[in-house]
């Protein structure tokens, strides 16, 4: 190579193009990098969110924290084990392998996931808001036979939203005339893409921006509540609860506004680079909660001498109570009140 040869990303290129310079494989690069991502989602997902379900689920005393958690935690489990044919379809095939059912059912997985995660925590910044403005109403409803009904009802409502995108995702003739596993419909009228428009709507809208809307209103009339209170604002749930949500957002941020970025241009360049790797950032979401757990339940102190189960027990098994004392003076009387948030 000369010394004024450049490089040129291009997808499925030789090594060498025209005049000296070297092209780049940048399709070749992204699948490498979906395969780590893959992997480590595959790998640390199954495993810290089987613990967090073991150890939030039965062998810790049960309250409607840990409730919103384990309906997290089992979510990701499900999304985490139907990676795996995606996993072994960039490892081994360039080309859709599985058939129609898998399509389907990975899709609807897919989505299912991110709908329940984000619904989840959305009713967990819903609870933080109500224990917080309404502490005798939650000390009264709030219980766990509620906890495990709302639970039940995002579970549904999460399903009903992934309906579309099993009925639609299909096994099509790709590039090169090799079976893809995307959604793609068929419109009676050419160039409509109306129901695929509606569809990445669905996905944006009930998926991200309202959920974001609802969580950051909710946690700003919190916040609000705390400052003129004396609640503790450093408890490790609180900080916990604070860091799913940044963590969700950040991870599935970049995926949700590329899509926006392909609804006006496909052929985008940022698209065809950065949408791979977004996909990947946010699969690898489902395996971020156990290692936040882990890492709010670690006593430096202690140091090497903490188990991992003994590690996940001191971050889900801390009293999970939000103890605020206000007092309020009028004619010389002075109340206390004391709400518990388990």
């Amino acid at each position: 190579m000369t010394p004024n040869g450049t490089f040129i990303l291009v997808p499925h290129a030789n090594n060498f193009g025209n005049n000296g310079k070297t092209a780049v494989d940048i399709d070749a690069i992204m699948d490498n990098i979906l395969i780590v991502l893959y992997t480590i989602t595959i790998l640390l997902g199954t495993t810290g969110n089987a613990v967090v379900i073991w150890m939030a689920g039965f062998s810790l005393k049960p309250n409607v924290t840990n409730v919103w958690l384990v309906n997290l935690a089992v979510a990701d489990l499900i999304f985490c084990l139907t990676r795996v044919t995606s996993l072994i379809k960039k490892l081994f095939y360039d080309y859709w392998p599985f058939g129609i059912f898998l399509c389907k059912f990975n899709g609807f997985f897919k989505y299912g996931n991110m709908f329940c995660s984000v619904f989840l925590l959305a009713v967990i910044s819903m609870d933080r808001a109500l224990c917080v403005w309404q502490p005798v109403l939650a000390r009264r409803r709030r219980t766990l036979g509620t906890a495990r009904l709302v639970s039940l009802g995002v579970w549904i409502v999460a399903g009903i939203f992934s309906a579309p995108y099993y009925v639609h995702r299909q096994v099509y003739p790709g590039k090169n005339n090799l079976s893809k596993c995307s959604v793609e419909v068929k419109e009676s009228t050419e160039g409509d893409n109306t129901t695929k428009l509606a569809l990445y709507g669905i996905r944006f809208t009930c998926g991200f921006l309202l959920p974001f809307l609802v969580i950051l209103t909710c946690y700003a009339l919190a916040g609000l509540r705390i400052r003129r209170t004396r609640i503790s604002r450093k408890s490790r749930p609180l900080r916990i609860l604070v860091s799913l949500v940044c963590a969700f957002f950040l991870c599935w941020g970049p995926y949700h506004c590329l899509l926006l970025v392909k609804m006006v241009n496909s052929k985008s360049q940022a698209v065809k680079v950065g949408l791979p790797i977004a996909k990947g950032v946010a699969y690898f979401n489902s395996c971020v909660n156990p290692l936040l757990y882990f890492c709010m339940g670690l006593d430096i102190r202690q140091r090497f001498s903490q188990s991992l189960s003994g590690v996940y027990r001191r971050a889900l098994a801390e009293d999970w109570n939000g103890q605020m004392s206000q007092s309020q003076e009028g004619n010389g009387l002075t109340y206390t009140i004391l709400l518990y948030c388990m």
